[in-house]
């Protein structure tokens, strides 16, 4: 997972003179917040999965290093099946595979670190299946390079609010291209095609491919919650795939992460349920 990082120029000048002001600011250390990142996760193939959190805190901004990782937290998934309990990993990571995601169900995350109880909920939304993927040659315009796209065709359910999230892998690797344009493109609503099939989709038109290779694409189905907060990050950051560890974003996001008292204490991040539709194909001449 990449890292937001804020930069701040700061540059006086007065009567020609430039002065470099580095060495003079004081910057104060702030109290680590809680960042969290993760969720429940439902493939249309049923294969199992392990569902997995991870949980970081902030640093202080001229903290280069990677986040400190949170291995003291006790974190659980309440559903109406039951409690889960998550055993740490690593790397900040908590999991469980007993757990089998089923859409339509809210699930609620739980989590106690140092004496503070924060929780989140989400809700599973069944998404909707891609019916066919290709791959199509275009030529070199004034905003896209030359190569193959992937393409996609899918229906629309009609009648109910939908909200879609794409992630494009190339031969493995999830393809991250920072681009403003990321919170139009690769997230979307279905106001102005509702219950359309919808023909000649492109999941991320930044995404040029090459003969031989290897592309799975991925339609995410997310909530409505989870979709307003992914649209403020990309349209902050300019950038897809990017996460809240380490320093945040210039202004504050609003996840769904909230405390027992909001007054005293805070998080960041958002705990997600999607539902993820994928088909996957070779490139070819």
């Amino acid at each position: 997972m990449n890292r937001i990082i804020l930069s701040i120029a700061v540059t006086f000048s007065l009567c020609s003179c430039e002065t470099v002001v580095t060495d003079e600011l004081s910057l104060s250390q702030s109290e680590p917040i809680l960042v969290v990142e993760g969720g429940i996760e439902h493939y249309n193939d049923g294969r199992p999965s392990l569902q997995q959190i991870r949980l970081t805190t902030t640093t202080d901004f001229l903290d280069n290093g990677p986040p400190p990782v949170v291995d003291n937290a006790q974190v659980e998934l309440h559903t109406a099946q039951g409690v889960y309990p998550l055993t740490y990993l690593e790397e900040g990571f908590y999991g469980t595979t007993e757990l089998q995601a089923m859409v339509g169900e809210t699930y609620e995350l739980e989590i106690v670190w140092e004496g503070k109880h924060y929780s989140a909920t989400d809700r599973l939304v069944e998404g909707s299946a891609i019916d066919s993927i290709y791959t199509t040659f275009e030529e070199e315009t004034g905003i896209t390079d030359e190569g193959f796209f992937v393409k996609i065709n899918s229906q629309d359910p009609p009648g109910i609010p939908n909200f879609y999230h794409y992630r494009v892998y190339r031969n493995n690797e999830l393809i991250v291209i920072p681009d403003p344009g990321n919170a139009r493109t690769i997230i979307l609503n279905d106001e102005f095609f509702d219950g359309e099939n919808r023909i000649g989709v492109n999941p991320n038109e930044e995404a040029v491919l090459e003969v031989g290779d290897s592309v799975l694409v991925e339609q995410i189905s997310i909530s409505e919650t989870y979709y307003n907060f992914l649209f403020e990050l990309y349209t902050l950051t300019g950038s897809q795939g990017l996460s809240f560890t380490g320093n945040p974003p210039p202004a504050s996001i609003a996840g769904n992460i909230q405390s027992q008292e909001p007054l005293q204490y805070k998080a960041l991040g958002f705990f997600s349920t999607i539902d993820i539709q994928g088909k996957s194909i070779v490139v070819e001449e």
